[in-house]
C-alpha cells in the first residue's frame, strides 16, 4: 500500500488539474450531521473557476469555513490514491486536503470534524506512516467535545481498544464504554447487538489473543502456525458446548471472523 507524505509543508499546495470526480462529490452524512447548516454556509465548489476564487479566498481572509471546505473537497484524493479511482492528481489534491486540515485546525482547535478527520488521517496513514495512537487522540477529543454528533469517532475507538490496534493497548472496559455510546444512538443498529453480546465478545478477542501469542513462538513454522490453529478450534468447540442453547453459543457459532486460516 502506498503511503503518502504529503500537506505538511507550510507553503500551499497549487492547484491539480481537477479531475470530474470532484465536482459530482459534495458533503459527507458525518458533516451534515455534525453541521447541517454546512452546505449553505459553505456550499462545495460547482467549477474550476470557484475552486481557483475559493483558493485564494481561503488564504487571504483565514476564514474557517472556507479552509474547511477545501479541505472536504480535495479529501476524495485521499481515498483514490490507494482505491479503485486511482489518478495520478490524487496525490496533490490529497496534499491540498491535508493542507487545509491543519489550517482548519490552526483557526479553530475544537472544530469537530477537523478533529474527527485528523484522527482519520493518522489512523490511515494520509500523512505518512500509520499513527493509531494519534488517532486516537483525535477521536478521543472530537467525541468527548462534541459527542453524538461525531459518533463515528466513538465507534473507531471502540474497535480500535476492543482489539488493540496499531500499538493501542486493548482496554475492554474503553472498548465497551464507545460501544455503549454507538448503541445508544441507533438501539436498533448492530452496535446494540454487539452490546447485548459483549462477554462473548471478550472471550472471542481473548482466545484469538492466545492463538496469536502461540503463533508468535515460532512465526515461520507452518506446522506449528497450524497446530495453534487447531488448539484454538477445539477450545472453540468446548466453548459452544459449555454454552450450548445460549445466546453465546449462538453468537459465538454465527460470527464467522473466529475462524482462523493458514
Amino acid at each position: 500500500m502506498c503511503k503518502p507524505t504529503w500537506g505538511k509543508d507550510t507553503d500551499p499546495p497549487s492547484i491539480p488539474p481537477l479531475r470530474d470526480r470532484l465536482f459530482i462529490k459534495d458533503y459527507r452524512k458525518i458533516e451534515l450531521r455534525y453541521d447541517p447548516n454546512l452546505p449553505q454556509r459553505a456550499p462545495y465548489p460547482k467549477t474550476q473557476q470557484q475552486v481557483i476564487d475559493l483558493y485564494h479566498q481561503a488564504l487571504n481572509e483565514n476564514n474557517e469555513d472556507d479552509n474547511y471546505v477545501l479541505f472536504s473537497f480535495f479529501r476524495t484524493g485521499c481515498s483514490d490514491f490507494n482505491g479503485p479511482n486511482y489518478s495520478v492528481n490524487a496525490q496533490e489534491e490529497c496534499s491540498l486536503a491535508n493542507f487545509f486540515l491543519i489550517r482548519v485546525l490552526n483557526l479553530n482547535p475544537t472544530n469537530g470534524l477537523a478533529l474527527f478527520y485528523m484522527g482519520q488521517t493518522f489512523h490511515r496513514g494520509y500523512l505518512g506512516e500509520i499513527n493509531t495512537p494519534k488517532a486516537v487522540e483525535y477521536y478521543e477529543k472530537a467525541y468527548h467535545l462534541h459527542s453524538n454528533s461525531l459518533i463515528l469517532a466513538a465507534q473507531n475507538l471502540f474497535v480500535i481498544y476492543m482489539h488493540g490496534i496499531g500499538g493501542v493497548p486493548q482496554d475492554f472496559d474503553k472498548a465497551k464504554y464507545y460501544l455503549e455510546k454507538v448503541a445508544a444512538d441507533n438501539p436498533k443498529g448492530i452496535e446494540a447487538y454487539d452490546l447485548r453480546n459483549f462477554d462473548t465478545h471478550v472471550d472471542m478477542a481473548k482466545l484469538l489473543n492466545e492463538s496469536d501469542r502461540c503463533k508468535q513462538k515460532d512465526p515461520n513454522n507452518r506446522e506449528w502456525r497450524l497446530k495453534c490453529t487447531d488448539e484454538m478450534d477445539k477450545k472453540r468447540e468446548e466453548y459452544i458446548k459449555k454454552y450450548q442453547g445460549t445466546e453465546r453459543a449462538r453468537n459465538w457459532q454465527e460470527n464467522p471472523d473466529q475462524e482462523s486460516s493458514e
